[in-house]
Formats: structure tokens, sequence, C-alpha cells
């Protein structure tokens, strides 16, 4: 069993997967949040996530959003500077803001770029390339044209997710389109989308018996011990709280080195506790204390609070 660390933007950062790494050591392989081109150039806030001091991590492959050849080209050659080997190309991001500027699931419409984009690729460098998609823009039926344009050239990976952009995060998965990928791409495809619980894993694989690669998002921001349960093992109670305990201090401390001021830090650590208070018992009466935290004193009396909580279990 093979699982990934899907790539969220304003989540999955160096910072947090660093930590993860440090606590958990189930997750096969990270994926770096997207980077892309602002008026030619990389961000600092990109390159500081591609530094591979940033991801000492087993396998991390960076991601790119782009519209076009040219930027596929450049940001390639940056990535290979920057000492990668791999590339991962977002055909999936379906927030209209993307797909609107052509880039993400906004390229699932138009093969005509995607083929420009990886002929060129292909031919003029020597890094591995895989893609991450959606089933389509608009329609489910846009992966018909997709899959067997992916099949012509030697990529390591194909994930996907099977909803169309408009759909977001919303709404049922669409079954068939990763059917149609199961049965149709070269190479075993990836699953990605709505893996929250080793229920909802298990009501998967037996969906896609033949799928061996898993790459899990929201669900691992959850619940950190996913993937672990995923593949069979357990925890005592105190293990767990250690753990968490752990994971929480590894990741404040980060943000204390990488931010300007600790008004900042609490602010991140609270949209880390967003999904982080899942793992506590009553989830909402624990964010909201958190959210309500207007300093380090207050931030700290709210965790205080939260793992305290864990003793009643």
């Amino acid at each position: 069993m093979i699982i990934y660390l899907a790539p969220i933007q304003g989540f999955t950062d160096f910072v947090y997967r660093k930590a993860y790494a440090a606590v958990f050591s189930h997750i096969d392989a990270f994926f770096i949040p997207y980077i892309s081109v602002k008026n030619n150039t990389i961000l600092p806030k990109h390159k500081r996530e591609t530094v591979l001091y940033n991801n000492a991590q087993k396998r991390v492959i960076p991601q790119v959003l782009v519209k076009n050849t040219d930027e596929f080209l450049f940001l390639s050659a940056f990535l290979k500077t920057a000492g990668y080997n791999e590339v991962n190309l977002n055909l999936g991001c379906p927030y209209p803001m993307v797909t609107k500027r052509g880039k993400g699931a906004g390229l699932l419409n138009n093969i005509y770029e995607i083929e420009k984009m990886l002929d060129s690729f292909f031919t003029q460098t020597s890094l591995k390339l895989s893609v991450k998609l959606r089933a389509g823009l608009t329609s489910s039926n846009e992966i018909k044209a997709v899959v067997p344009l992916l099949n012509r050239y030697p990529l390591t990976e194909v994930i996907l997710h099977p909803r169309i952009a408009g759909q977001l995060y919303k709404g049922a998965i669409n079954e068939w389109t990763f059917r149609f990928a199961v049965e149709n791409l070269k190479k075993k495809p990836v699953y990605n989308g709505d893996i929250f619980s080793v229920e909802t894993f298990k009501k998967r694989k037996l969906l896609f018996p033949e799928t061996e690669k898993w790459m899990l998002g929201r669900g691992v921001l959850m619940n950190p011990f996913l993937p672990a349960e995923i593949k069979n093992c357990s925890f005592t109670h105190e293990e767990r709280t250690t753990k968490l305990k752990e994971f929480h201090r590894l990741m404040y401390e980060g943000y204390g080195e990488t931010m300007d001021n600790l008004g900042n830090v609490i602010n991140k650590m609270t949209q880390f506790w967003s999904y982080f208070s899942y793992s506590f018992p009553n989830q909402k009466k624990v964010f909201k204390a958190v959210k309500k935290a207007k300093g380090e004193e207050s931030y700290n009396e709210a965790v205080r609070k939260a793992f305290y909580s864990l003793n009643s279990i």
C-alpha cells in the first residue's frame, strides 16, 4: 500500500511536511503545493518551499501550475537547478480564479496546449514527470480525450481526482471516470479524493481493487494517524496523545522560526487547528476556543485545554 500526501495550498507547506515526517512515518511521498510564475519570476515563498533543506523526506515532488509551455519549461529548469529530478504538473486545481486563467483544470478542455507542453517537456528536459488531474473542467467526458494523450508520454504517474472542476470538493465522486482511467491508462492511476477514514478507504478499495497507490489530503489534515491506520498500524491512547503534542510543538516552533511576528504565527496555527481540532473530542468547541485566542497566553490556554480534553477519552 503506497500513500501520498496531497499538495494543499495554505496547509501542507514545508513546515507542515517537516513536522509530519518527524512524528509520523507512513507517508511514502510528499507533494509540494504548486509553484507558479508571476511577472516572469518565481515568488520568494515558492523558492523557500522548494529549498532542499526544507524537503529532507525520502521522496518529495514539487508541483507546478502553468498556463503554457514557456512557463512549464521555466519552472522545470528552476526545479532541476534546485536539485529535483521529478516534477508534477497540476491539471486539477478547480478554483475559478485559476481555471479562468487557463491553468490547473482549466487546461483539460485544451488538448492542443497540453500536447505542446508535454512534447516540449520530454524533448527539452531530462526530468521525470507525473500529472495530477480532475475528470474534466465542465464535463467528465473530457477525460476520454485526455487519457489517450497522456498514454503517449512516459509519465511516472497519473493522479486522478474523479470530480469535475465545477464541483470543487462537493458532490459525489464520479466513479466511472476513475474506472475509465483504470481500464485505459497504460499505468494504474493513483486515486485521490474524499478518503477521510479507514472505512471510506475500504469502500474505495472495494470499488477499485487494482489500485495500489492512494493520495490523501484533507483526511490527513483531520487525522494525521490515517495513513498508519490504513496500513493496519495501531497506537495506544498515550502514544496518540504524545504524537499529537509533539506534532503541535513542531508546527508552532516551525512557524515561529519562519514568520516575522507572533501574531502571524498564531494566525497560521489557527488555520492549522481548523483541521487538527478533529483529533479532539468536541471538535467545534476546541476550534472555537483556539479561534478566539488573541495572543500567546490565550492561545496556549486554549491548546492546554484541548489536550486536557483527551484525558476524557
